[in-house]
């Protein structure tokens, strides 16, 4: 059962919002088989995403202690997470994002439909 769990891909959930995290677990528990780390602040994620082998990020935009927008840039900018995908998570105008400097490659605008977020991670994250 162990060697299952390590086979299971990590999905690391940076979301300050305690309803929308228990909604993302009960969603890729449900859905797939996945396990999840979560992350509710900016700072705590910077510390420690680099060291987890998370395989893929679902980052929320607004965050206390650091925001979306800075730790998106330190995890594309270190040698362990600049490869990993990052679906970055907003209610944000696109000009807000802008100005914080983020083009992120996978937006979802929230309200978003939790099919089409597990579709994007499926893409991602093939099964082998």
């Amino acid at each position: 059962m162990a060697e299952a769990l390590e086979e299971q891909k990590l999905i690391a959930i940076v979301e300050d919002d305690p309803r929308l995290t228990e909604m993302f677990c009960d969603t890729l528990k449900f859905f797939g088989q996945w396990r999840v780390h979560i992350y509710s602040d900016g700072q705590t994620a910077k510390d420690q995403l680099p060291y987890v082998g998370a395989d893929l990020v679902l980052l929320d935009v607004g965050l206390p202690s650091l925001d979306g927008g800075s730790l998106y840039k330190y995890l594309r900018g270190h040698s362990n997470t600049k490869h990993i995908p990052i679906i970055v998570m907003t209610g944000s105008h696109d000009w807000e994002l802008h100005r914080m400097g983020l083009q992120a490659g996978i937006l979802l605008r929230k309200p978003f439909n939790m099919q089409e977020l597990v579709s994007i991670i499926r893409a991602l994250l093939p099964e082998e």
